[in-house]
């Protein structure tokens, strides 16, 4: 009886260990989703709807469900505009550097882990959006 209580104790233990290891590689995924949907929906913007993108922003792990729900997951975001220095001087002014960067909290084993997660894209004056918009798209 003691070792058959000792291997159910055994696969009890390893079965929530692996609910959360899920748990948390089902909220870096949502992760990525999020960074990724931003980072697409940037590069589709027209040169001057860049200046007046929000700065921050905020997303759940479960989309329908808002801060209502206590087990929902809430991650907060910025993106940043900047200047790359590593290209020559006569394209910096028709290139920016959108940094998405992403802050979250889950609870694993009972103990708050914070994560993070960033992204990168260039985004040009003359870029993606005259694809999307016909060649004839005029930029403002």
């Amino acid at each position: 009886m003691a070792v058959l209580a000792t291997i159910m104790v055994a696969v009890f233990a390893g079965l929530t260990g692996g609910y959360a290891v899920m748990s948390t590689f089902r909220q870096d995924l949502r992760a990525t989703q999020i960074l990724t949907q931003k980072a697409e929906a940037v590069r589709l913007c027209t040169w001057s709807q860049l200046n007046s993108l929000p700065q921050t922003f905020t997303d759940y792990y479960y989309t329908l469900g808002t801060t209502n729900t206590p087990a929902n997951t809430v991650y907060s975001g910025t993106i940043s505009l900047t200047q790359p220095n590593s290209l020559p001087a006569a394209y910096r002014s028709q290139v920016k550097l959108v940094t998405v960067s992403l802050v979250w909290t889950n609870n694993f084993g009972g103990k708050p882990v914070p994560h993070n997660r960033q992204v990168q894209t260039l985004v040009a004056y003359y870029g993606m959006v005259n694809y999307i918009y016909g060649t004839g798209f005029k930029q403002q």
